[in-house]
């Protein structure tokens, strides 16, 4: 069966402690402080069964950091309101802070109603109370009207919340495991402990966990959950977690233990806020502010990307620098509080935890960053053209499982590489094209040059390397390029050569086809023409390119029709002898020794001939 963990919430003084004993037997004011003040100054925890797990905070408008830290991770509310009083201010807070934190679900005890002689009275705070949870956009709750002295109506209280406790399923969207720190202590015998009540995934004792901020990994000792020892611990369980080898001091009310590697801390987010309409607070750019985050607060600054005011109620994303480092996740909610007087203003939720690294414009990409989680997907992937991302790092980004993010994938037509990686037809295509433009480009520049090496493109184009090789094979594929030992090229792209430079190309390449077989030196041939050194290294080049011409080494150049000619000889030549010397080979070209020795030396490279000791034998390409 899934646990559950119920908060409560409330103005000081309205019975939640007494409520809570009511339906557990358990005082949660377990500090002398909280005893000899007659209020609740900590969260407290108590169990309802093995099943459900109550978390009672404090009222009181000096603790709220408190009361924030203990509904951080619970999955519904438990809203107390003493009947004589009614709403009260704290009321008012602890409900826009539940709501804002999208717990909107739960049970309502109107507390104290012994106090209350007129029905009426009670009528009336349900009515208020009725309008003020429609007004923050809340569930349908049910009201109880209870007595904690007595004990009427709290069976009645308890018997729903078990039911509610059997009915429900928890459903973790990842695999990795996450807990946000509630309480740290050491025991004797066992070293430091820590709770929280488990947020995502699952996790075992003997398993890793990482330490955020700290970035310290440690190995999990043991596990207990409502007070037994167990083996393992999943989402929504209140765990207590015994860490290996680990000093109490380096962990906090408001530290995170994750699975290793599957965070990074930040002390930057791209956020949407919502301005409460109920405060009068006016939002400011690079305005000093309290954010409660986890079980954690940090003071930070917003940087306001549209707008250098926004007032109560309106909705809007911006950039928020924290002071110190955190963990955080896509999509984690918070609170935004006025750094003095401590006034709840606002809510918010983390658009994107790292966005750093995210390519382009920080303001424009904070600016534009979708709320919605699928649309928020398809525009970090088209972000993230040029460095796109395989399934787990999406997995990381978005802490959620392979099912989700492969889900999401199909649900807007996005391609998977064999190696995992993440992009649209549209990145593709794009991609496919800064590469056209760069060759176009290129042979604008030096319309000669038509072959460039692959790694120069790769340093031009300046993306992920995996993301690269496999845009050029599919341009491969697709016959968009062309790749040769000389390097790659546009298929059935002419470069544009003005009518004189084509002219003195023609002259060049002529020269090579009258020399017969004979191998002749490119340079010799241009200073025979009376051109530049520029211009013989260009034509050389663009020839090359072409295969029109052939370097056999030493400086010698063939043009390629003549090496065929070459070819066609020694095919015959085999035909009816099986080996051939130097001057067998010398006889049938009519080539000096000069230019014969290098020429076979090419032909074994090219496997057209085999060498063995002085003679040579039929090579493989026959």
């Amino acid at each position: 069966m899934n646990q559950i963990v119920i908060g409560t919430a409330g103005h000081i003084d309205h019975g939640k402690t007494s409520l809570v004993k009511r339906l557990t037997g358990t005082d949660t004011d377990s500090l002398i402080e909280e005893r000899d003040r007659g209020m609740t100054i900590d969260i407290g925890f108590a169990r309802i069964n093995n099943t459900i797990t109550l978390i009672d905070v404090p009222g009181h408008e000096k603790f709220i950091r408190n009361m924030v830290a203990g509904v951080a991770n619970i999955h519904f509310s438990l809203i107390v309101i003493a009947a004589n009083d009614g709403v009260m201010p704290q009321t008012r807070e602890h409900l826009s802070i539940l709501s804002l934190l999208g717990i909107k679900n739960g049970f309502i005890a109107l507390t104290k109603i012994d106090l209350v002689d007129d029905e009426e009275w009670v009528d009336l705070v349900e009515t208020e109370l009725k309008d003020l949870l429609n007004e923050l956009f809340f569930d349908k709750i049910p009201i109880y009207r209870v007595n904690n002295l007595t004990g009427k109506g709290i069976n009645k209280l308890k018997d729903d919340i078990i039911e509610l406790a059997e009915n429900y399923e928890a459903s973790s969207n990842s695999q990795f495991f996450m807990l946000n720190v509630d309480r740290v202590f050491s025991k004797t015998g066992f070293g430091t402990v820590v709770t929280g009540t488990v947020k995502n995934g699952m996790i075992s004792s003997g398993d890793e966990v990482e330490i955020f901020p700290n970035n310290v990994i440690t190995k999990v000792r043991g596990l207990h959950t409502h007070g037994g020892s167990t083996d393992s611990v999943a989402e929504g369980y209140r765990a207590a977690i015994n860490l290996q080898n680990i000093k109490k001091t380096i962990l906090k009310r408001g530290s995170v233990l994750a699975t290793p590697n599957c965070l990074k801390t930040t002390k930057k987010i791209i956020a949407k806020i919502t301005i409460l309409k109920s405060t009068n607070w006016i939002m400011k750019n690079k305005q000093r502010m309290r954010f409660h985050i986890g079980t954690d607060q940090l003071f930070g600054r917003v940087t306001l990307t549209k707008k250098k005011t926004y007032k109560k109620g309106d909705s809007f994303n911006v950039i928020i620098n924290f002071e110190n480092f955190t963990a955080v996740v896509l999509n984690d909610r918070f609170i935004v509080r006025s750094y003095s007087p401590m006034d709840t203003i606002a809510g918010g939720i983390v658009l994107n935890a790292c966005p750093e690294e995210i390519p382009g414009n920080l303001i424009e990409n904070s600016l534009n960053m979708p709320l919605d989680i699928l649309l928020r997907f398809k525009y970090l992937v088209d972000l993230f053209w040029m460095f796109p991302k395989i399934i787990s790092e999406w997995q990381s980004l978005f802490f959620k499982s392979e099912k989700q993010i492969i889900g999401w994938i199909n649900n807007i037509n996005l391609i998977v590489s064999p190696n995992d990686i993440v992009y649209s037809k549209i990145n593709l295509n794009k991609s496919i094209d800064y590469i056209v433009d760069y060759f176009k480009s290129s042979y604008e520049q030096n319309p000669f040059k038509t072959n460039i090496a692959k790694k120069n493109i790769l340093e031009k184009v300046k993306w992920s390397e995996k993301w690269f090789i496999l845009v050029f094979q599919i341009m491969l594929e697709k016959r968009i390029i062309n790749q040769s030992s000389g390097g790659v090229s546009l298929v059935n792209f002419e470069p544009s050569i003005d009518k004189k430079n084509l002219k003195d190309l023609k002259k060049f390449e002529s020269i090579f086809i009258q020399s017969e077989m004979e191998p002749i030196k490119p340079k010799a041939v241009g200073i025979a023409l009376g051109m530049s050194s520029k211009k013989i290294s260009d034509f050389i080049c663009f020839l090359s390119d072409k295969e029109t011409i052939l370097n056999i080494g030493d400086e010698f150049w063939i043009s390629r029709f003549n090496f065929d000619k070459i070819v066609n000889k020694l095919e015959k030549f085999f035909k009816t002898k099986k080996e051939l010397s130097i001057v067998d080979f010398k006889l049938l070209t009519n080539l000096s020794r000069k230019t014969a020795i290098p020429l076979l030396e090419f032909l074994d490279k090219k496997q057209i001939t085999i060498r063995y000791k002085n003679i040579r034998i039929k090579g493989e390409k026959f």
